[in-house]
């Protein structure tokens, strides 16, 4: 196997590239180093022989380079977070990116290309269980992108030959995430803001259950031409995970409760005026995401496809992560 990860600078990318490495691949990973997390994951890497290619998959140039001699793909690059940034910006990145990306790996030898969805294009506040046939609701120009990529992946791979399969994975959690960090160091410092009543459901995956299911993709000839949802043991709400994150920590309190109304309107004020003025919000709509989604999956089929299941418990998850967080002093 010779494995290429782009997105592979950032959390799960670093955790599928490392796997990579263990399981004796040659590894190369094309992604950003910008961010300080992403700069450390480069040079983590790089001393496990991963070759780091920084720069973007909008580089037709670099993308034809990166994919020289690789088997299979793992897809992550992605415009995610960039809250003040134009519908066009997605657009380049997550539509236009995946289509060099595909066309580049149909003149190698690419044996499978496994492309990184996202279960926000459910929506997120769906009633019942969601699977693979619910409708989409994608509620942003990110999600909406991620529709229009699964989309040109599915009609455009067989035309080129590209044999791929789609993963969905829900919220992961793991080492070195950045996302979820604040939420750790609020709760153990006793200063984390729930906003509202933190009732609505989350459907957790421990990062090493992500890899898994990612590898499984590789292998399984079922898998191929498949879109499957990839989450953990089972949903949990919000109050519960802080709670958890509180226990693991050993803190008294996780903070205070607050109202939720007034924070989302401030959101979307500042989201507003920070992309008027072409800046970077510290806070916008996407982001209270966290504090008011309330879905739940069905992961019977990446189950029986991959044969294929989540192994980490959230709470085993959750204690983890909080060593992981405190071993590189993240939580200081």
């Amino acid at each position: 196997m010779k494995l290429l990860v782009t997105g592979g600078t950032g959390f799960i990318g670093s955790h599928l590239a490392e796997e990579g490495r263990r399981r004796g691949a040659q590894v190369a990973v094309l992604g950003l180093a910008d961010r300080p997390e992403e700069r450390a994951n480069a040079d983590l890497l790089a001393r496990q022989g991963v070759e780091i290619l920084p720069g973007s998959i909008t580089d037709a140039e670099l993308c034809a380079r990166a994919m020289r001699g690789a088997t299979h793909v793992f897809h992550l690059a992605v415009a995610m977070r960039e809250g003040g940034k134009s519908d066009e910006f997605f657009e380049t990145v997550n539509l236009e990116g995946t289509r060099r990306l595909l066309e580049a790996a149909a003149a190698g030898r690419v044996e499978r290309f496994v492309y990184c969805g996202t279960i926000g294009i459910y929506g997120h506040r769906a009633p019942g269980i969601t699977n693979e046939e619910s409708p989409l609701r994608p509620g942003n120009i990110y999600e909406r992108t991620k529709v229009a990529a699964e989309t040109m992946v599915r009609a455009r791979a067989p035309e080129v030959g590209v044999p791929f399969t789609i993963l969905r994975p829900a919220d992961v959690y793991g080492p070195r995430d950045q996302r979820l960090l604040k939420l750790f160091k609020g709760v153990s410092a006793g200063r984390f803001p729930l906003f509202g009543h933190g009732s609505g459901r989350r459907h957790m995956v421990y990062v090493d259950d992500v890899v898994g299911a990612f590898f499984a993709a590789c292998e399984r000839r079922e898998a191929v031409g498949e879109a499957m949802i990839v989450a953990g043991p089972s949903p949990c709400t919000l109050r519960e995970l802080i709670e958890l994150v509180r226990r693991a920590s050993g803190s008294r309190r996780f903070g205070r409760r607050l109202p939720l109304g007034p924070m989302l309107a401030t959101a979307a004020v500042v989201e507003d005026v920070c992309q008027a003025l072409k800046l970077d919000p510290p806070i916008y709509r996407r982001r209270m995401d966290f504090f008011t989604s309330d879905s739940a999956f069905d992961t019977s089929r990446a189950r029986r496809v991959l044969a294929w299941s989540p192994k980490v418990e959230l709470e085993d998850g959750v204690r983890r992560t909080y060593e992981a967080y405190r071993a590189a002093g993240a939580l200081a």
